[in-house]
């Protein structure tokens, strides 16, 4: 089954981004693609899962004041919200 990559994100401690990665750690399953954030205290990770791993995580997280989750939105220059800039700062070289 393919996976998805969420972005899991401390809202204010990075203590509970740890909890949670040493919970993900053994889990073959799930992929931990990065971490953003101090190499000792990332404050966000990117994680590869499933779509039913990430509804899983999405009720047990969705109360929690803690961690936000959610999925990642790689950017590309080709993505929509460049037809909303005003024409001077558009790239007129082209």
């Amino acid at each position: 089954m393919e996976k998805l990559r969420y972005i899991v994100r401390a809202r204010t401690d990075t203590g509970a981004l740890a909890d949670f990665l040493a919970m993900i750690q053994n889990d073959p399953s799930l992929e931990l693609v990065d971490t953003i954030g101090p190499a000792q205290r990332p404050h966000t990770a990117v994680i590869a899962v499933t779509p039913q791993q990430a509804l899983a995580f999405e009720q047990r997280l969705r109360n929690t004041q803690q961690l936000v989750f959610e999925r990642d939105q790689p950017m590309s220059l080709f993505d929509t919200t460049a037809g909303a800039l005003d024409r001077t700062e558009r790239n007129t070289n082209g």
